[in-house]
């Protein structure tokens, strides 16, 4: 009979546990839906044993957490923001705008969202804990969301999001963009979001995370979950930008699941926060199947810029594609872990990831572990990384032709 480890949880940790641990308790005493109650009393069961990640645990050995345990962020306080102080955010380009401000669906920020075409419906994740049956479809990946520190962490504090579902056969040309904005310093936005397409739907969505205060001193969270069921022969593009402030933390994890025919695109661009962790956790459970992962994040300072996937290959004829990018700076620290996993059913699957990193300075370091695992015989894939340092005799080149070193290495960086 085998003996249970044990996790060891340091006193500075087991009090970041509890302190969160009450948290999600006072969250309980404010809803009445049963399920949503028992949701989180599932995860705090499981936090409780497991905590926080370490550096001996592989996937965390190069993102550090210790600044981060060591804040005590709050999670259950609203403040008030004006549309004015948006504006700076805003894209040139019609969408559909959606704002959460530290968490929470703003209605009065947001666009009308009662005028949204036929076959789209969009409700605020709080509005749907609100409706007695209308959560079990947020619980149908629960063992796989807390298999992850952070989805824990996410279950024990959900509080709100949203719930977008886009018809079969409909076409949402316009894209939905989501603004969370950070306005309160020591603030956790714990956000549970699920988008669904029905079959041959379309859609694209644009999301943006900011800071309204760049001082050092104002720290803040954003914890992210969202599940993405994209039914057979359904388009989904996704865009992310992270710009929070450079003191702040972010880690979103997503959960995509592929029928078959379906196609997915999504794109990461990471510029801010001190710690951030963005993980895709893909799902390919159809036939011809296709999808791209690509990022590019940009580091300097003291930022840990943590990129991640995970692409499961289960059924024939899948094609994932992924390219990430990372330019680091300073002291700057980049983390790439791309898994592709080809299931021994997954004949034919085509699965290519490539890793490239530029480091613009000799204390930059970038960290990086593309993998295969590969169970099926007739597969074509295929993983590569390179890192180097900017190179010096490219910088004279342009700057015997007069442009100043600054606008040189902005060229370089640019073309890469």
């Amino acid at each position: 009979m085998s003996k249970k480890i044990i996790r060891k949880i340091s006193p500075m940790a087991q009090q970041a546990v509890d302190h969160y641990i009450e948290q999600s308790l006072l969250l309980n005493a404010a809803f009445t839906n049963d399920k949503v109650i028992a949701g989180r009393q599932r995860a705090q069961a499981i936090f409780a044993q497991q905590a926080f990640p370490v550096s001996r645990d592989e996937d965390w050995k190069y993102t550090k957490l210790t600044g981060f345990v060591q804040n005590r962020f709050e999670s259950l306080s609203q403040h008030s923001v004006k549309l004015d102080d948006l504006h700076a955010f805003l894209p040139p380009y019609a969408v559909t705008k959606v704002v959460f401000v530290d968490g929470w669906f703003s209605e009065e920020l947001s666009d009308d969202l009662s005028g949204l075409p036929k076959g789209v419906s969009f409700e605020s994740t709080r509005d749907v804990f609100e409706v007695p049956g209308a959560t079990d479809q947020l619980f149908r990946h629960e063992d796989i969301i807390n298999k992850t520190p952070f989805g824990i962490l996410n279950s024990l504090l959900m509080a709100d999001g949203y719930y977008l579902q886009i018809s079969a056969n409909t076409v949402l040309e316009t894209p939905i963009f989501v603004l969370y904005v950070q306005s309160q310093a020591n603030q956790m936005a714990t956000v549970r979001n699920h988008v669904v397409l029905e079959e041959n739907a379309e859609m694209t969505l644009v999301e943006q995370f900011v800071s309204l205060s760049a001082d050092e001193s104002f720290k803040g969270c954003t914890n992210v979950v969202t599940e993405m069921d994209i039914a057979k022969s359904a388009r989904m593009k996704q865009i992310l930008v992270q710009q929070q402030n450079h003191s702040s933390y972010y880690f979103n994890n997503q959960f995509i699941f592929q029928a078959d025919q379906s196609t997915f695109n999504t794109f990461y661009t990471g510029l801010g926060s001190l710690i951030s962790r963005h993980q895709n956790h893909l799902f390919m459970d159809g036939e011809h199947i296709e999808n791209r992962q690509n990022s590019a994040c940009l580091g300097r300072g003291q930022q840990t810029m943590d990129s991640r996937t995970n692409t499961q290959h289960n059924q024939v004829w899948g094609k994932s594609q992924q390219l990430h990018k990372y330019v680091l700076d300073d002291s700057a620290v980049g983390v790439f872990n791309g898994m592709i996993r080809v299931d021994r059913l997954a004949q034919k699957t085509d699965g290519q990831m490539d890793n490239k990193n530029l480091l613009l300075s000799t204390k930059a370091k970038v960290d990086c572990k593309p993998q295969l695992e590969i169970y099926a015989d007739d597969v074509k894939c295929s993983h590569g990384s390179a890192t180097g340092q900017i190179n010096q005799d490219q910088i004279f080149y342009l700057q015997a032709r007069g442009i100043r070193r600054s606008k040189a290495i902005e060229m370089i960086t640019q073309s890469f």
